[in-house]
């Protein structure tokens, strides 16, 4: 049903009112959910401000690496981010949040998957317990893959994790050597999501998504260059959730205005609109609906559609 409210709220560019209305956010990267500002009063130090565009992937992991890899290696820095997610996730009226947690806390801060679960459930239970939350393994594709397999197996086999995502690089190594893990995730009842289509092309969505048998893709906006792709996305229900900030900072698009989840969104294709990484790009989800909303890009009505998709993804 259309909450007269959503529509109010975008027309007086109302953000603590759009900030009370139920909204998803199903692509959050936890270890940067934080507000940066906020991040700043509890590291005790300036942080350099991310630029404002960043053309290539390895501008965006050398901005992470000389800010952030100081802190990495710290346990309170994992439990701070859990908190801080959380936290923003329900300052902006989240009530459906899939967060990612790296496989690499296991190794980096020498915690069991029974200590990263318990961490991340109690913040949950503290902070919001009114939220639906979907706990995703996270898996980088750069990371060594032993690594990453023994990280994963222990991390899957707490039974806690609700679904799996593949992110980094998507032009290094071969997708295929990732199938067994998510035939294994499958067989447990995971959504089986990842990243594609960021920085590849509208065939590599596709391949993703059929080599990995997934249920949604993050960003997965390349498949705007394809009818063919986008009419496929559509007929098989494949959600796509995308970060619009995100893909104009990295100028994987050229605008707000510009962006193609319109396009996605006239073929049928389903979307939904997400932070990806808070700390970075700094546009909560309902600061995302605003700027759509102001860049005519959609109007309200469409946008409760988008925002409806989200708040249903797991009903399917």
């Amino acid at each position: 049903m259309f909450i007269k409210e959503f529509e109010t709220a975008l027309e007086k560019a109302d953000i603590a009112l759009l900030a009370k209305i139920p909204k998803s956010d199903l692509h959050n990267h936890a270890e940067l959910g934080s507000r940066l500002e906020l991040f700043e009063e509890w590291c005790g130090k300036k942080i350099s401000t991310p630029p404002e565009k960043m053309p290539c992937f390895s501008d965006f992991e050398k901005y992470l690496s000389e800010t952030f890899n100081k802190f990495l290696s710290r346990r309170k820095f994992f439990r701070y981010t859990k908190k801080a997610s959380f936290t923003q996730a329900v300052n902006d009226g989240i009530c459906v949040l899939q967060m990612s947690i790296d496989s690499r806390a296991v190794l980096i801060y020498g915690f069991s998957g029974k200590k990263i679960t318990e961490i991340t459930k109690r913040n949950h239970q503290q902070i919001a317990p009114e939220i639906c939350f979907i706990p995703q393994l996270g898996l980088d594709r750069r990371h060594h893959k032993k690594l990453l397999l023994y990280e994963a197996e222990i991390l899957l086999n707490t039974g806690y994790f609700k679904s799996i995502d593949l992110y980094g690089d998507e032009t290094y190594g071969d997708i295929k050597d990732f199938i067994p893990l998510y035939r294994k995730a499958k067989k447990m009842g995971l959504k089986l999501t990842a990243h594609a289509g960021e920085y590849g092309t509208a065939d590599s969505v596709k391949k993703a998504v059929e080599l990995l048998e997934l249920q949604q893709v993050q960003h997965g906006i390349s498949a705007a260059a394809s009818p063919e792709v986008m009419k496929w996305l559509a007929d098989n229900n494949i959600i796509l959730n995308v970060c619009p900030t995100s893909n104009v900072v990295l100028c994987r698009v050229k605008s707000i205005k510009e962006h193609p989840i319109r396009k996605l969104f006239d073929y049928g294709v389903r979307v939904t609109i997400n932070t990806d990484d808070l700390m970075i790009f700094n546009q909560s989800v309902s600061q995302e609906y605003l700027n759509l909303f102001n860049a005519k890009v959609f109007n309200a009505r469409e946008l409760d559609i988008i925002r409806q998709t989200g708040l249903k993804a797991f009903n399917d």
